[in-house]
């Protein structure tokens, strides 16, 4: 018994880490690509809609904001030849009337042979070949984060996007300002810069480089409690290993993350740098992250015990 993908679409959906398309907007580098298929269509559907808000940090505001999109209209031509009139309707709502409209005929004819399937017909295509989508700050609409996409058969490909990820994700890095050494900042920006234009093996290098300082740097931390002679023979992902309690649990934990790093710069083809691309740059940011924490706790130790060595000695 066939199911109807549409049964259980929400009328809101809030968060892009809930629809795949959004998330792969908000994450994937210049020309990367993803499949359209019938286990997605619902939510691009939505997200055509408008219906998909995301968080993200607006260049014009200097701070996170959510941000909702202009849903996607597409003109045709109604009314006798001669006289036609232009109208507009919801790209969103016509894709999601054909769909039920295929989902219905395979319905009818289920022993028949099935025809290939297709997300679009040839009234839209020209709307859905180059699609602009527009995402509108919720405190200024006069701030926009825009996708540029190319859809080709039944896949799309990310082609632009303004402000870059680079622009995006550099004010980020000033939250670790205390916790980052000027080297990896820079080459940080570097490797973010080159992922927001496609290029996959240069970035990736920098990352690797970058997390093997931050795993020395953890070792400091440990100082004699891990044996040298042992660590300095360990790959990369036995190293994190080692470092439980001195690096965030989800890296020591996670065995997918040694999948990751023990390959070499060599056995990974472009695409794959890309991939790999968001998550090793999220283990950075988790290790960044668990040292600000600490250091930001440690000062406010510091004051309270400050405050309270003053007052001790005011009332002695």
């Amino acid at each position: 018994m066939r199911h109807n993908i549409f049964d259980s679409i929400p009328s809101d959906i809030v968060s892009s880490k809930d629809n795949v398309f959004a998330n792969f907007l908000q994450t994937a580098g210049l020309y990367d690509s993803m499949k359209i298929d019938e286990d997605n269509i619902a939510d691009l559907i939505e997200l055509l809609k408008g219906n998909v808000k995301i968080s993200a940090y607006c260049k014009e505001c200097k701070q996170e904001r959510v941000f909702s999109m202009k849903p996607i209209e597409y003109y045709f031509e109604t009314g006798p030849e001669g006289d036609e009139e232009i109208s507009c309707a919801s790209l969103g709502e016509e894709i999601e009337s054909l769909q039920n409209m295929i989902f219905s005929t395979k319905s009818r004819q289920e022993k028949s042979p099935a025809e290939e399937w297709k997300w679009i017909n040839w009234q839209i295509a020209d709307t859905t070949r180059l699609m602009k989508l527009e995402y509108i700050c919720s405190m200024d609409e006069k701030h926009h984060l825009d996708y540029i996409v190319l859809t080709t058969d039944n896949s799309m490909m990310k082609i632009g996007q303004y402000p870059s990820i680079a622009d995006m994700t550099f004010p980020e890095l000033d939250a670790y300002k205390h916790v980052i050494s000027k080297e990896d900042r820079k080459e940080l920006g570097t490797a973010i810069g080159l992922f927001a234009n496609g290029v996959g093996a240069g970035s990736y290098v920098y990352l690797r480089r970058i997390l093997e300082r931050l795993v020395y740097k953890a070792k400091e931390a440990a100082a004699d409690v891990i044996d040298n002679e042992m660590f300095e023979q360990a790959k990369v992902a036995e190293k994190i290993k080692m470092l439980e309690g001195y690096l965030p649990d989800i890296l020591v934990k996670n065995t997918t993350i040694y999948g990751i790093l023990s390959k070499g710069i060599h056995e990974l083809s472009e695409e794959e740098c890309r991939k790999y691309f968001p998550v090793v740059k999220e283990c950075i940011y988790q290790i960044l992250g668990m040292w600000e924490s600490e250091r930001r706790k440690q000062a406010d130790e510091d004051a309270l015990s400050k405050a309270l060595s003053s007052i001790s000695s005011s009332i002695k």
